[in-house]
């Protein structure tokens, strides 16, 4: 039975072919789209950047090519494992269907076009391209919740649940909320026990719950309700964000109070600031830096393959930057402070 020390040796392996600094910086100073796509035509994603230029124009083919490259990649690491190794792995990869998923809800709850949908798509785990190509294409919310039933998939039944409340009130954040604390839950589940790897699983969860509580808390500072209504908004389940640290940082009045708890227990950013969105970036960056530290881990454990993980969808999702940067013209020092290096 594949256990981590073979997982990781195949994972070690594909690490070789991640883009170095030196070749991002190359793609990076190319001045059009065209000269990338001859670049990107010589990295490890030429084949699905051929096949992509044979379907759609070049920028829509770049995301189409990354996003393919992607799930390509989960998917092999995922038939090197079987039994626990396996059904870990699938829990960290669970993430990206969370947020495929939540993105198809946003963009359907605003009205937004499928091909800009997609654009922001990243498949992986058990939701393939077409599968989501599947649910983008629904006209509503019903839609994609009666879409996604026929899926098999365990986030069918939060999502089935949460329908009618979203029909009454058409509160997608509470949709959200609910699949956000069942991700977590199972999550937990799934990883229980005292094993190395379960526990690198259930702390990433945390810490990735905790940031979210944080987030979610900062921006019910300027929101006119009561503490009752804000409480609605937590998750619990995270290491070091309580529900009575959420309400401290969800009032202006005692958010630094809160921080100064933060700080203490270890939180990897110190000042909330006025720019929620420089905190979100900063904590985002902090957060995949801490997982790809991962990489000289146990190499027996679970740690490899989550490290892995997080520095190749940082190196996509760069790659994607790179492309919409160049028809738009957007200085490279501006796109280099929008890169995450880790």
């Amino acid at each position: 039975m594949p256990d981590f020390p073979y997982i990781n040796a195949r994972v070690r392996a594909m690490r070789s072919r991640l883009l170095d600094p030196g070749r991002m910086e190359e793609l990076l100073v190319l001045p059009t789209l065209d000269a990338f796509l001859q670049a990107l035509n010589t990295t490890p994603y030429a084949r699905d950047l051929q096949e992509a230029l044979a379907r759609f124009p070049a920028l829509q083919a770049v995301d189409a090519a990354l996003a393919r490259n992607f799930y390509q990649t989960t998917t092999k690491i995922l038939s090197f494992a079987d039994g626990t190794a396996r059904a870990l792995i699938e829990i960290v990869l669970m993430r990206w269907d969370l947020m495929n998923l939540l993105v198809i809800l946003r963009g359907k709850h605003r009205g937004t076009s499928g091909e800009e949908i997609a654009a922001n798509l990243m498949p992986a785990g058990s939701l393939n391209e077409a599968a989501l190509r599947d649910l983008t294409g629904q006209p509503d919310i019903p839609a994609v919740v009666g879409a996604f039933s026929g899926l098999e998939h365990v986030f069918a039944q939060p999502l089935a649940a949460g329908l009618s409340e979203y029909a009454e009130g058409k509160d997608l954040f509470a949709l959200e909320l609910r699949l956000e604390r069942f991700y977590v839950q199972h999550g937990l589940q799934v990883a229980r026990g005292r094993g190395h790897s379960q526990q690198v699983v259930r702390a990433l969860l945390e810490a990735e719950l905790d940031a979210t509580n944080v987030k979610t808390a900062l921006k019910l500072q300027g929101a006119e309700i009561g503490a009752e209504a804000k409480i609605r908004f937590f998750i619990p389940g995270g290491r070091i964000v309580t529900e009575e640290v959420f309400l401290l940082l969800a009032d202006a009045r005692t958010a630094e109070q809160g921080m100064k708890w933060l700080r203490v227990q270890g939180f990897p950013v110190k000042t909330a600031g006025g720019d929620l969105t420089a905190f979100e970036r900063e904590l985002d960056l902090a957060l995949i830096r801490a997982q790809t530290r991962l990489y000289l881990g146990d190499p027996l454990g679970i740690d490899i393959v989550v490290a892995y993980l997080a520095l190749k969808y940082n190196e996509v999702k760069n790659l994607r930057l790179l492309a919409r940067s160049k028809p738009l013209g957007i200085p490279r020092d501006v796109v280099r402070r929008e890169m995450v290096v880790v």
